[in-house]
């Protein structure tokens, strides 16, 4: 009987071990498969037109929490990156015509940057914030920075105000968004609060419409209350 119990300890080891090795390995697998899939998207990436672009980064929406991305996937975010830059920062001509401004590509570039988070994410928003010349797509990334937040050194608040106070004649939904992306982080970073209500006080006494006046109005109150 003893000797049974030292076999069946042994084999039950040995299947223990097996099953650990196989659960690696299949862990190993699946990451070289994103991996590999990344590296697809970046080379249709670079190659595909305009709706190959759209499509690449509507599949990684769609499979973002299936696929279990992060910022820790950093080709994914070079790939974003890169996408972010279409037609803006990273321009390309024909004739003296510029021939990748793609507004949708760069606005779905922000929304998978929203979701990654991180300090990268971070950089790459600030700077469509700031370069972009699309209202919509500078809306889109005030509406990301409100949801990966700022650093310790303030730099996406700093760019909020920046894009702001550069801007002649704003876009009212863009107006909208950096009102609501200063409350978040304000929200999150308690060294960011004055310099929020400050901006937050300049866009309520702005030429604006009553609608923004009073969201501006709103902001302020619900940080000076301490609601979210």
């Amino acid at each position: 009987m003893k000797n049974i119990n030292v076999v069946f300890c042994l084999i039950a080891f040995l299947l223990f071990s097996s099953f650990g090795i196989f659960s690696d390995t299949i862990e190993e697998v699946l990451l070289k498969q994103k991996e590999a899939k990344i590296k697809t998207y970046f080379y249709q990436a670079k190659v595909g037109d305009k709706s190959q672009k759209v499509e690449i980064l509507d599949s990684v929406l769609a499979e973002f929490d299936k696929a279990k991305y992060t910022n820790k996937d950093k080709e994914l975010v070079n790939l974003v990156t890169y996408l972010s830059e279409e037609g803006s920062t990273r321009k390309e001509f024909e004739n003296n015509r510029l021939i990748n401004d793609y507004p949708e590509v760069r606005r779905k570039s922000v929304m998978v940057l929203a979701k990654l988070g991180g300090d990268q994410a971070r950089d790459a928003l600030i700077n469509i914030l700031t370069n972009d010349q699309n209202p919509s797509v500078k809306a889109e990334a005030c509406n990301a920075l409100a949801e990966v937040r700022d650093n310790d050194n303030g730099e996406a608040l700093r760019a909020l105000v920046y894009v702001y106070r550069s801007t002649y004649k704003p876009d009212p939904n863009l107006i909208f968004a950096i009102i609501n992306a200063v409350k978040e982080i304000a929200n999150s970073n308690a060294s960011s609060y004055a310099d929020s209500i400050y901006i937050l006080s300049e866009i309520q006494m702005g030429n604006y419409n009553r609608k923004i006046r009073e969201a501006a109005y709103e902001a302020i109150q619900q940080l000076s209350s301490g609601k979210k």
